[in-house]
């Protein structure tokens, strides 16, 4: 993902391991005393790259929120709906993991989506 290379020095391929690194990323602004206002484009980023390596590994696709059900569960344009039927808000996630730390580990909410857990 070249936006990512380019903001953060890292390469992104898309794979679920990679999310280790977006984890880490987000720990980084986290420590550096960042807020979701101040790493908005960052967090936005990044969690854009969150919801397509799940819709490209878990078989799923970005839908829109505004005016759907959908807008309950994302304040966020859009959120993945996995072929399940789930659908997850992984910009919400990528900004959750900013402002409560190591509780919201993203690839343990990769892992909960992979198998059919709670969002």
């Amino acid at each position: 993902m070249e936006v990512a290379w380019e903001e953060f020095g890292i390469d992104l391929d898309y794979s679920p391991a990679s999310l280790e690194s977006v984890d880490v990323q987000v720990e980084s602004l986290r420590e550096d005393g960042l807020t979701g206002e101040g790493a908005a484009e960052a967090l936005f980023v990044l969690g854009c790259y969150v919801g397509e390596v799940m819709a490209r590994a878990l078989g799923g696709r970005w839908v829109a929120t505004a005016r759907s059900p959908l807008a309950q569960i994302s304040p966020w344009p859009m959120v993945v709906m996995l072929r399940d039927g789930s659908a997850w808000d992984p910009i919400g996630k990528v900004y959750k993991r900013l402002e409560l730390g190591d509780s919201e580990y993203i690839p343990a909410y990769f892992a909960a989506a992979a198998a059919g857990g709670a969002r």
